[in-house]
């Protein structure tokens, strides 16, 4: 089980998601259409205690850090950030991203919680090179990754079955 994580930003908190973090807000992000085609576990999460599920399972394991996006003014939890696997050994990690909230889409969090994460698993968790998958259609997510510094790299044949680009940042 990976300790607790904060990680601070200019206008966000980065933390380690418990339990208490699934709420009705947070659940409801699943059945916004305009994101849940990004979203892989939106078909089984349909309750409260699935997403407590979700949440106790990933906390669980050493190889995932899965955080919580929290507004610094507000304390509203808008999204989350999760890497998922951690591959200490190959200093790699798989990165998904979530800004649940509509209203901070498009207001450039994901560049700065990239930014301030990636540092923090460079320092703690020795993690060099970050791997994404991007449906093809997400054209804004596509420009927020290419502005912190990931490329499009040949698909795998995962990424290519969903239709998917594949991203890599060394840093």
């Amino acid at each position: 089980m990976t300790s607790s994580v904060t990680i601070d930003t200019p206008r966000f908190v980065l933390r380690s998601l418990t339990p208490a973090d699934a709420t009705e807000s947070y659940l409801s992000w699943f059945s916004d259409l305009s994101a849940q085609k990004y979203i892989e576990a939106a078909s089984t999460t349909s309750r409260l205690t699935d997403l407590e599920d979700y949440i106790r399972e990933k906390v669980a394991r050493d190889d995932v850090v899965f955080l919580g996006i929290f507004d610094r003014d507000s304390g509203a939890h808008i999204g989350n950030l999760k890497y998922e696997p951690v591959d200490e050994a190959a200093g790699t990690a798989v990165m998904g991203v979530l800004i649940g909230d509509p209203s901070f889409r498009g207001k450039g969090v994901t560049p700065e919680v990239l930014e301030a994460s990636m540092q923090w698993l460079k320092q703690r968790r020795n993690v060099r090179t970050i791997i994404l998958g991007v449906s093809r259609e997400n054209e804004q997510a596509i420009r927020a990754y290419e502005k912190v510094g990931f490329s499009i790299q040949p698909p795998t044949a995962e990424h290519a079955a969903k239709n998917a680009h594949r991203m890599v940042l060394n840093f």
